[in-house]
């Protein structure tokens, strides 16, 4: 799979999920997206029965012989502060490999503070999870289920 393939691939999961509504694919591959390959609004649900939605913007890094790093995750949190309006109130950077120590400690410690926007790291593993329960869209992007 290739870079342009790995974000289809996104694209095609997150809008077959319930939680996802208005996704976009705005700029081609390797355009300067400054941190923004996908944006969405994820719907939210409290327990008194009310919903509201808050602004989600994905990352990909198609990268297979080297880890993301910590460098690359605080550049893309830069770049998305930049965005909006709205407000994005979430990060999703995910990759096809997976992610540097100082990358995921650098994540954990800047979600601890409180700062927008909060930050998902899916590596591989997770998105392998992913399309294990919708094995129809693995097949479609040619991928086989373990």
């Amino acid at each position: 799979m290739d870079a342009d393939g790995f974000e289809r691939l996104l694209f095609d999961l997150l809008r077959s999920s319930p939680e996802y509504r208005n996704v976009q694919w705005l700029m081609h591959t390797q355009a300067a997206d400054r941190g923004r390959d996908l944006s969405m609004d994820r719907v939210l649900h409290d327990s008194s029965g009310g919903t509201h939605s808050e602004r989600v913007i994905v990352q990909a890094k198609h990268w297979l012989k080297k880890p993301v790093n910590m460098p690359t995750v605080a550049e893309t949190v830069a770049a998305v502060k930049l965005w909006g309006p709205p407000v994005i109130r979430r990060l999703i950077i995910a990759t096809s490999g997976h992610f540097s120590a100082d990358a995921v400690q650098w994540a954990e410690r800047h979600n601890d503070s409180g700062a927008a926007p909060f930050i998902e790291l899916w590596p591989a593993s997770k998105l392998e999870a992913l399309l294990a329960a919708q094995p129809g869209l693995a097949a479609a992007h040619g991928l086989r289920s373990r």
